[in-house]
């Protein structure tokens, strides 16, 4: 708190919005993984069954490549929990579309701004409806496959949109009161294209996205912080690593199906 005035330097903001815009960029970590396919052990799947979608899922970030962000304004990265892509391949030979729902757990951030000022906040990746794309299915273990080792694989052009909301935001231990709705005024399209594996066993795929975010909304109560929060970390060139893992295919019981 500030002697002078009372109130909370804006300098404080620093620190939340590293946290913030490198969720942004998570949650893009959190992007959609392309559709697998059964290889070794179903080759050959049901018309019937690809005609109604067939159910996939993949870890988003693994022990090898947690997704991790950089916010370019700022300069600062930040590493998020293991998130989940769930969805639905909707064909199996040729460009597809697939459909799915991406969930990156909500994270606590810690920064030190101006190397003397600690900061924390709690950032949340809101779904802007569902991941949508295509994925164009390859085979040939020693052909379009041989970078990922299976006899099935396919190029993913995957678009994930969400909003980034901050909570709990704390400076030098004191709340900073952001409000209940401190958003990206527009959510935040994360495109991730990625050769991946669609049979087990199925490697970790490394994918990389750049992308802008939105300017902010609703935040302050005693004053709007937005503008604030938008020159801070609003822009183009985040950018978003990650390591996707075939988690699932089919509507089998698991360690190796989506079925309960």
């Amino acid at each position: 708190m500030s002697v002078m005035t009372g109130r909370v330097p804006r300098a404080f903001l620093l620190p939340a919005v590293l946290g913030l815009g490198a969720l942004s960029l998570a949650s893009a970590s959190a992007e959609p993984a392309p559709a697998p396919i059964p290889t070794q052990q179903t080759e050959a799947v049901p018309v019937a069954a690809a005609a109604a979608g067939l159910p996939f899922g993949f870890y988003v970030g693994d022990e090898q490549q947690a997704t991790t962000s950089h916010v370019a304004k700022l300069g600062s990265d930040i590493t998020f929990p293991q998130g989940r892509f769930d969805g639905s391949l909707l064909g199996l030979s040729g460009k597809v579309p697939i459909t799915g729902k991406l969930a990156i757990p909500s994270t606590s951030s810690y920064f030190v701004s101006f190397r003397f000022m600690p900061a924390t906040g709690t950032v949340e990746l809101i779904p802007d409806g569902d991941a949508t794309g295509t994925v164009e299915v390859k085979t040939g273990k020693t052909t379009n496959c041989k970078e990922v080792g299976t006899n099935l694989c396919g190029d993913s052009d995957v678009t994930s949109k969400v909003f980034i909301k901050l909570s709990d935001v704390r400076v030098d231990g004191k709340v900073l009161d952001v409000g209940p709705n401190c958003r990206t005024a527009q959510s935040v399209a994360v495109n991730i294209k990625a050769l991946m594996p669609l049979g087990f066993p199925a490697p970790s795929v490394k994918a990389t996205s750049t992308f802008s975010t939105p300017g902010f909304t609703g935040c302050g109560v005693r004053e709007d912080l937005s503008p604030l929060l938008t020159g801070l970390v609003s822009g183009p060139g985040n950018t978003l690593v990650t390591n996707l893992k075939l988690r699932c295919v089919g509507s089998g019981p698991p360690p190796n199906g989506c079925g309960a």
